[in-house]
């Protein structure tokens, strides 16, 4: 197991994760391809594909393991299904992401959400509880002082509170340096990162099955987490390493 971690790996995520052993995954986190035929990797049967990933995805957590997975609108109700069959049977979150950019057609709305599902294996699981700061939209007091919120820098009332499930983050800028669009469905770092602080610990291992350019490496690398990041394009393995041999202190 050992000459896994902290190495992107070229190769077919399916024969590699069956050399792995029973519950020795932290976090499962990743976008696999959800087989609507938008790039050429992006072609084949849904069901038969998703099947073969989700048994060796649950074979590899832990007992309190956790899964985030990404899935596209189009299958996520053939996904959900699969998931109590094949023994994770835990659905605790389901986060919209709502990524402002999206795909154009002529006979469609434009799609500008994508799903991501927080599977766990048990009801023991690691969870850190985030907060955020929202503008206090109705300030109540009690006994006139504010109650739960303050005023800020800008005069603005806000408060701290739980995360939502409707997160907004843009994706990738095809030109911006710091966080450059380098495959088709690269995912924020940003948005990564919220995943990673949520539901690990410094120091687990995190698998990422379908690394593509190696934006959950970069991340774990940065929270000092280890990894193990699969995919099987050769040029995507190639841009992966270099993210990471290469990545600007300043995104971070």
């Amino acid at each position: 197991m050992e000459k896994y971690i902290n190495k992107i790996i070229c190769g077919d995520c399916l024969k590699i994760m069956k050399k792995m052993p029973d519950e020795s995954i932290d976090l499962i986190l990743t976008d696999p391809p959800y087989k609507i035929g938008y790039k050429d990797w992006d072609k084949g049967p849904f069901l038969e594909f998703t099947e073969r990933w989700l048994t060796e995805s649950f074979r590899l957590l832990k007992k309190n393991g956790t899964m985030w997975s990404f899935m596209g609108y189009e299958h996520f109700l053939e996904f959900i299904p699969l998931l109590k069959k094949y023994g994770i049977v835990h659905l605790e979150n389901w986060v919209v992401w709502a990524r402002q950019k999206g795909r154009c057609s002529s006979k469609h709305l434009k799609s500008q959400r994508e799903d991501i599902f927080h599977i766990t294996k048990s009801k023991d699981f690691i969870w850190n509880n985030l907060k955020v700061l929202r503008k206090v939209i109705c300030p109540y007091t009690k006994n006139g002082e504010p109650r739960g919120w303050f005023v800020n820098e800008k005069g603005e009332r806000v408060r701290w509170t739980g995360l939502g499930n409707v997160w907004v983050y843009t994706a990738p800028f095809w030109k911006w340096k710091k966080d450059k669009m380098v495959h088709p469905a690269q995912k924020p770092l940003m948005l990564m990162e919220r995943l990673v602080l949520l539901s690990s610990k410094e120091n687990d291992l995190v698998l990422d099955p379908f690394l593509g350019s190696g934006t959950t490496a970069i991340v774990c690398e940065k929270l000092k987490r280890r990894y193990i990041g699969i995919e099987i394009n050769k040029e995507y393995c190639k841009i992966a390493r270099d993210r990471i041999n290469n990545i600007e202190r300043s995104l971070f």
